[in-house]
């Protein structure tokens, strides 16, 4: 006994009866064509327990059965290939994905070079400035040095002088 699935439309049911009675006709001509598939043949006259009435009505159950899992194999491959084609695509996603992050770092590593470049000019234009500075605060330091030692000298003679 068949169960009808609950879940397939009318349209469905309809497109699939239409599908079985032209694999039915299929069938019939390639009988009349002389277009028989011994193996089958020979399955079907087992199953008739050698009536060649029922022989005939049995193949072509088979043959019916047979192309429908043709089709039901097709559409497995079908999907398949498909599933097959979304991984590739699904690969080519995350190698584009790849690309463009590795084109950031690549523009954000150019990007830190030019701003070092940048510095490395500018500390070398400040140079001439940054030792006329130096000088300055070295002749400061000396001075500050000077005048601790006057201080202290000072300080010394008066201590001197006190006593």
């Amino acid at each position: 006994m068949k169960f009808r699935n609950p879940f397939q439309s009318a349209t469905d049911r309809l497109i699939s009866k239409e599908v079985e009675h032209k694999l039915y006709e299929k069938a019939s001509i390639d009988i009349e064509n002389g277009s028989i598939d011994r193996g089958v043949m020979t399955k079907a006259f087992s199953n008739a327990q050698g009536d060649e009435v029922k022989q005939k009505a049995i193949y072509i159950e088979l043959m019916v059965e047979h192309y429908k899992d043709e089709i039901r194999a097709g559409e497995e491959l079908a999907k398949v290939l498909a599933t097959e084609a979304d991984k590739a695509k699904e690969r080519q996603r995350q190698e584009e994905i790849l690309r463009q992050e590795r084109a950031e770092e690549e523009r954000e590593a150019r990007e830190e070079a030019e701003r070092i470049r940048i510095r490395d000019e500018q500390w070398a234009r400040d140079a001439p400035q940054r030792e006329i500075q130096d000088e300055k605060d070295i002749k400061m330091a000396w001075l500050g040095i000077l005048l601790i030692f006057i201080f202290a000298f000072i300080t010394i003679a008066v201590l001197i002088n006190i006593q």
